[in-house]
């Protein structure tokens, strides 16, 4: 995409006009210089796995969002009776933190140590519902660890009958909780990836699996769902139309679990401004490292991938750091890159330049022009506005409006973009000011929390562009 400012006709026109009204006042120009430091934004970051008191301390300053899955049987270890209190834990753990939570229930995961690997409850099994059972014994770690391992038959009527009772009383406890940013739909296939490997069963049919995320749209309401793009590695198979249509019809996040081994990354890019993308290693930073994956060396079967090559191709809102030791590593022996790409993962927004009138009139249209950047790969999905503030001499944000046309949901990635806004301040009193711009979220009320990427003096989240004087 192109750095130039785009103006239409219409915007030209205005901004004309909006600067004609200035004729005889002075005009500010402010040209921010940009940023080079990591800047930590809502709704977008590095992501770890589990809890925060198992991270690193040098670590935890770049995440933004706690991963954590949870096997069905330990939440409702009878049929009816649930335990919420470990998905009420790691969600309280992360937000005192300021932290998010990406999380999601699985009915099969080869890693459990569950007794007689049922993840998905005995319970549901006794009650009729067919399985797969496996015993492993892996040659990679990444495939789980050894004993018996069970999994649902899951098209069985009984199992989608019981999980559906289940995840209409997990939506009735955590639909629209604000600490979950993303909610994993993990209801088919080992770990929820929407593969059967390793029990090397075959996919269930396509009409089948779209019961599965049909559940999960009929109980959540609230919540943005994900959905793995995983199945044949990426390739999808006969489930490719199901995937594409909760990305591109339910809105429903894109996610791949295979970043740096199997994946370029590429499989996210579906969903480019429409949900946000999800990233997960394929393994830890030690064992990508050991593969040569993490450096892209290709092994024989073409795998290996640069993490930067990924996220350009994936345009991702949320990338996994792995955490623990080899999350600390991958910061120590990585931390420029690290830094680097804290910026460029989701939305980046930079003030290019504001052209302001020095004195504005009360309750009046008072035209400024505002250049805008989007350094990130992504836009910003989280609800934001841009709005204006006059900051009094004693440093206090004393009166606000909100911006007309300067909106953050359209600054498309590595694209400017100029407009014309106003700047319309109701029963301001007269006198002298600082003028300045900030971001909002909709439970911002005086002190914005969406940062920008350039060096501005900032009072409680406003950066001043500078002084201007108020009339009636």
């Amino acid at each position: 995409m192109s750095h130039r400012p785009h103006f239409t006709l219409a915007a030209l026109c205005a901004l004309f006009a909006a600067l004609h009204t200035l004729a005889g006042d002075e005009v500010v120009i402010v040209t921010p210089k940009a940023a080079t430091k990591p800047i930590l934004n809502p709704g977008k970051g590095w992501s770890v796995h589990d809890w925060p008191k198992w991270q690193e301390k040098e670590v935890l300053p770049f995440v933004r969002m706690g991963v954590r899955r949870f096997d069905w049987g330990s939440l409702e270890p009878s049929e009816g009776r649930y335990d919420w209190s470990s998905v009420e834990e790691t969600l309280a753990a992360w937000d005192a933190i300021g932290c998010v939570c990406n999380i999601g229930v699985m009915c099969a995961s080869t890693h459990s140590k569950l007794p007689g690997g049922y993840v998905t409850p005995k319970w549901v099994f006794d009650a009729g519902a067919k399985m797969h059972e496996l015993d492993l014994t892996p040659q990679m770690a990444t495939q789980g660890t050894p004993g018996h391992k069970v999994a649902p038959v899951f098209d069985d009527p009984i199992f989608l009958a019981k999980y559906r009772a289940f995840l209409q009383a997990f939506a009735k406890r955590f639909d629209g909780d604000p600490r979950i940013a993303v909610l994993d739909i993990r209801s088919y296939g080992n770990w929820g990836e929407c593969h059967m490997h390793p029990f090397k069963v075959p996919d269930i049919a396509p009409e089948k699996f779209r019961v599965h995320v049909q559940m999960h749209l009929d109980a959540f309401k609230k919540t943005q769902l994900c959905l793995s793009r995983n199945s044949h590695l990426g390739r999808f198979g006969p489930l490719k139309e199901v995937f594409d249509w909760a990305v591109l019809t339910q809105h429903i996040s894109p996610r791949r679990d295979g970043i740096c081994g199997n994946s370029d990354g590429r499989e996210t890019a579906i969903g480019l401004g429409i949900a946000p993308g999800v990233f997960e290693l394929y393994a830890g930073y030690d064992t990508l490292k050991q593969l040569g994956w993490w450096e892209g060396i290709k092994d024989k079967n073409g795998q290996g991938f640069r993490l930067e090559e990924c996220i350009e191709n994936g345009h991702p809102t949320w990338v996994d750091l792995g955490g623990g030791k080899p999350g600390l590593r991958l910061v120590q022996e990585n931390r420029e890159l690290v830094e680097r790409l804290t910026n460029r993962i989701g939305y980046h927004f930079v003030l290019k330049e504001a052209k302001y009138p020095k004195t504005i009139t009360v309750d009046q249209p008072n035209g400024l022009s505002l250049t805008w950047q989007n350094l990130g790969v992504a836009p910003i999905y989280i609800p934001a506005k841009a709005s204006f503030a006059l900051i009094s001499p004693d440093g206090k944000a004393a009166y606000i409006c909100d911006a007309s046309t300067s909106i953050p949901a359209a600054w498309q990635p590595d694209s400017t973009i100029t407009v014309v806004d106003q700047l319309r301040f109701k029963s301001a009193a007269s006198g002298n000011y600082k003028l300045a711009i900030g971001l909002r979220q909709p439970k911002d009320a005086l002190r914005p929390s969406i940062r920008l990427g350039i060096e501005l003096p900032s009072v409680d989240g406003w950066y001043e562009l500078g002084p201007v004087n108020v009339r009636q």
